[in-house]
């Protein structure tokens, strides 16, 4: 079970709200950012800087003010679990799935926010940062800890809110891909994106993977 972080697990305004700080600083407008964040959710920060067109070295600096704002801001505007969350994790463990965490969130934050909840059953948390950012990376540091021959994906499930995280799956070869559309105007973009499914809550996930 390959889970994403933000507005899967846990909500938090303390990601726009860097962002926002960042885009001030970068003389961005700050609807600009916000349109694009919509229409890449769950992306690293680099490369939501680097869509705003910023030149490499630029944007890796702007993500590094990001992380450092998003740092301070964690203080302030605590990052809280969904009310589901915690219930399903304990299932899905007793049941002896393998739990994997791929965020777009730096690995301290990931830590930070797994140790506030006290969910201590995932094998494996994977952070961002500039070794290593979510995508086909994230995938090849899953396969080297639970199968060198990649037959791992068709016994796998992720579940994520953006289409990025279904399209992801899709192309790792990941057998259920379950999309979570809060919003009803987001089930399409999952579908669009690859979703095997798409449900409203965490919970809704445990009889489509029981079945």
């Amino acid at each position: 079970m390959i889970f994403d972080l933000d507005d899967t697990l846990v909500h938090s305004d303390a990601v726009r709200a860097a962002f926002g700080r960042v885009a001030d600083e970068l003389r961005v407008a700050r609807a600009r950012m916000s349109t694009l964040l919509d229409s890449l959710p769950g992306r690293p920060a680099f490369e939501i800087f680097e869509a705003l067109g910023m030149r490499r070295d630029v944007a890796r600096a702007a993500a590094g003010r990001f992380m450092s704002l998003l740092h301070d801001l964690n203080e302030s505007v605590p990052t809280v679990a969904y009310p589901d969350a915690a219930s399903v994790l304990e299932a899905l463990a007793e049941s002896g799935s393998t739990l994997m965490l791929s965020t777009g969130s730096s690995p301290a934050r990931a830590q930070k926010v797994l140790e506030q909840e006290g969910w201590d059953a995932f094998a494996l948390v994977l952070g961002s940062d500039r070794e290593c950012v979510k995508g086909a990376e994230h995938f090849t540091a899953i396969e080297a800890t639970v199968a060198a021959d990649g037959a791992w994906t068709a016994q796998a499930a992720t579940v994520g809110d953006s289409p990025r995280d279904m399209a992801l799956g899709a192309e790792a070869g990941v057998a259920v891909r379950i999309g979570i559309a809060r919003d009803a105007e987001d089930a399409s973009a999952l579908r669009d994106a690859g979703a095997t499914h798409v449900v409203s809550s965490l919970a809704d996930i445990l009889p489509i993977l029981a079945a």
